[in-house]
């Protein structure tokens, strides 16, 4: 059958179970795995495949799976199975969805994120190819317990599948097992769905007897083989999560070793895989790269560096413990020890922020730098401007922010406080210690202190005073 023939398909993400074995008041699907939710992988699983409709079954805390989901994939249709009666109950909640559909249905957990688009794809041209009413993807398991087994007859059809605590005794070692995975003609659902029952040993409506139905009406059911059967493994408890986070975590690090990133470590390297990271550049141990980050050519990481959501140049320096959030730095600049990087903040050519510095919602231009235990918020330095250690810009008078304007070429003083609003003119210079709260015009020296006063011979006389006694 040629491509542009192939039937529309909407897929339906199972999404309504507690999570019981998690141990945790949150949703399953809501845990986090590589910095995203675990429903988003599935959600991407069927964007990936050309869905012309998506359907999310939710259940437990449908109100907070439905918040954390609908903003990041809009146009995504929700179902709420309530109570949970199985997945095939589960499924049923749908049908009205299903009438007067056109095409495939394909059915996903919301909890198996390792899952590819193209495993997929190969499913569905096993359907298409054998024209079954019902195709699933399968894979053989060393040690099936707890899992459905795959039956099949003496040639080799399938003929159901069979839960765990359903098997018969000679089933048990069959090692052919269900991964959970459907593909449906949707007229076949219409028809069957309602007539599934609860009889067996859970008392629920399981979605595999949909098997066992297509075959007894002598329709054919076929299936495609997954070769790494983890590649569709569900996460049903913290452990299982943990593991599947070092797995994934691996992959993106190989890749990007492959790519020709020089990762010092990858036992102690944590990379989303939303990140980017160009060739030739390096990550130190214990560095945490996170969501849309993206790392230039030659630049180096440190130990102990976090980075979330931030475009880093080439040839940057990012000092030890540093952390940068929802920031911009550009070429050959250098970030830190123990600087933070707060969202808005954007880092010239060549600028540099040194050890316990401060940056919120500011530019620093090209060659400025602000290198020790200073506060920067709320404002734009031009060009080649230094300021020195322990100053401030004072951006907040405890109602609103106001902004800090440093022009070109300026040389703030250490431990000078820049009460915002306020300019500082080009090629101005403040000396340090001073209290700035009036523009300052160009080329201009400021001094905001009070004048030194010296009163000799003071201490010996107070220390009389307080001990009664002069100098030991």
């Amino acid at each position: 059958m040629p491509e542009s023939a192939s039937p529309s398909l909407m897929t339906v993400i199972l999404a309504a179970g507690k999570g019981t074995r998690m141990a945790s008041s949150r949703p399953k699907v809501l845990h986090q795995l590589r910095g995203r939710p675990m429903a988003y992988y599935a959600l991407d699983l069927a964007r990936s495949i050309s869905s012309d409709r998506i359907l999310m079954v939710l259940g437990h805390e449908a109100d907070m799976v439905r918040a954390n989901v609908e903003d990041s994939y809009p146009g995504v249709e929700y179902v709420v199975q309530e109570p949970q009666l199985g997945t095939g109950h589960a499924l049923l909640q749908c049908l009205s969805q299903l009438e007067g559909f056109h095409g495939n249905v394909l059915v996903l957990s919301g909890d198996v994120p390792a899952l590819t688009a193209d495993k997929l794809e190969n499913l569905l041209k096993t359907q298409m190819n054998s024209e079954a009413e019902v195709a699933i993807l399968t894979s053989f398991l060393p040690d099936p317990t707890g899992y459905g087994r795959i039956i099949r007859n003496q040639t080799e059809a399938i003929t159901a599948i069979r839960e765990q605590k359903d098997l018969n005794p000679d089933e048990e070692s069959i090692g052919e097992v269900n991964m959970g995975v459907y593909l449906f003609k949707t007229a076949f659902l219409v028809r069957e769905l309602p007539l599934l029952s609860n009889d067996n040993a859970q008392g629920e409506y399981y979605l595999t007897d949909l098997v066992q139905a297509a075959a007894a009406s002598g329709e054919t059911v076929s299936a495609f083989i997954l070769k790494d059967p983890d590649e569709a493994l569900g996460i049903n408890t913290l452990l299982e999560l943990s593991d599947m986070e070092k797995r994934m975590r691996e992959d993106t690090l190989r890749k990007l070793l492959e790519g020709g990133v020089r990762i010092i470590d990858p036992t102690t390297t944590y990379v989303d895989e939303s990140v980017e990271v160009e060739a030739d550049a390096v990550l130190h141990p214990i560095t945490f790269l996170y969501g849309a980050t993206r790392i230039g050519s030659g630049t180096v990481i440190h130990p102990g560096a976090v980075v979330t959501d931030s475009v880093i140049g080439s040839d940057v320096q990012i000092l030890p413990y540093s952390v940068i959030n929802d920031s911009r730095i550009d070429d050959r600049a250098s970030v830190g020890p123990f600087a933070r990087l707060r969202p808005g903040t954007h880092i010239g050519p060549e600028a540099k922020i040194g050890n316990f510095v401060e940056v919120k919602n500011a530019h620093l231009g090209e060659g400025s730098k602000v290198s020790h235990l200073t506060y920067v918020g709320d404002a734009q330095l031009g060009r080649n401007v230094n300021v020195g250690a322990g100053s401030v810009t004072c951006n907040y008078d405890g109602f609103s922010k106001h902004q800090t304007v440093i022009e070109d070429g300026v040389f703030v003083g250490s431990g000078t406080m820049m009460v915002a609003p306020v300019v500082l003119g080009a090629n101005s210079i403040v000396g340090a210690g001073s209290t700035i709260t009036e523009d300052v015009p160009p080329d201009s020296l400021a001094l905001g202190r009070a004048r030194q006063e010296v009163k000799e011979g003071w201490a010996r006389r107070w220390r009389e005073k307080i001990t009664g006694k002069g100098n030991s």
